[in-house]
């Protein structure tokens, strides 16, 4: 019979074999190039109040609070948030469908990769916006499966967790976006994988793709409440 110790034992394992993830080769290309976008986006947040929605083990709270902002990291997942108290200012265990902040509590509001696992994409970007200030900004980062990388791993995101996730069109949450505040969409990551050479020649891939329009892997949605 397993114990609560050994559901813990084991949630603490798959929260740090999910983080390993961002030490891989291409784990750490593809979040470099992720995190910067997301950096951008959120601006100058030094001093700031940020929530990172979906915080996971804490990588984007990570990249907020190396700014200089407060982070406050919210999850569903108790091994997960567990990691992410490491790296971000504050952690509770919350899911983004029901937020139990006070409105207009924070300066940004952010979810990197969680909107492709939540139930109700709508009502978790309703509650992003219902905590953010106005004026604030509200960054929403999800992942394109018809980009290359989706094309190249298109076996692998129909089976294990991947089979679970719904990907939301970066067209259709900026529609829905849009009821919030003036929306603004980037995307990066345009290298289909890790391949031979890519730090060398990923720079360049990244400028021709965008001067080309090729979609990337990660695509942004930007919201600037007024």
């Amino acid at each position: 019979m397993s114990t609560a110790d050994d559901h813990d034992e084991a949630g603490r394992r798959r929260a740090w074999g999910y983080d390993t993830w961002f030490d891989s080769p291409w784990g750490r290309y593809a979040w470099a190039l992720e995190s910067r976008l997301v950096g951008d986006r959120i601006g100058d947040v030094a001093g700031r109040r940020i929530l990172d929605v979906g915080c996971g083990t804490g990588r984007g709270g990570a990249v907020a609070r190396a700014l200089g902002a407060h982070v406050v990291g919210a999850d569903p997942d108790r091994a997960m948030v567990a990691v992410a108290r490491e790296r971000v200012d504050a952690t509770v265990i919350a899911r983004g469908e029901q937020l139990p902040f006070r409105d207009h509590d924070f300066d940004v509001v952010m979810a990197v990769a969680v909107f492709e696992f939540v139930s109700d994409p709508p009502r978790v970007l309703a509650e992003m916006a219902r905590v953010t200030r106005s004026p604030g900004t509200i960054v929403v980062g999800v992942l394109n499966p018809h980009s290359g990388w989706g094309l190249w791993h298109g076996r692998r995101l129909r089976s294990g967790v991947w089979g679970d996730a719904r990907f939301v069109a970066a067209a259709d949450l900026a529609q829905l976006a849009r009821t919030y505040g003036a929306v603004t969409v980037d995307e990066t990551l345009r290298a289909p994988g890790w391949l031979p050479g890519l730090l060398a020649w990923g720079p360049g891939l990244e400028r021709l793709g965008q001067f080309l329009g090729v979609p990337g892997a990660f695509r942004v949605v930007t919201i600037n409440r007024r």
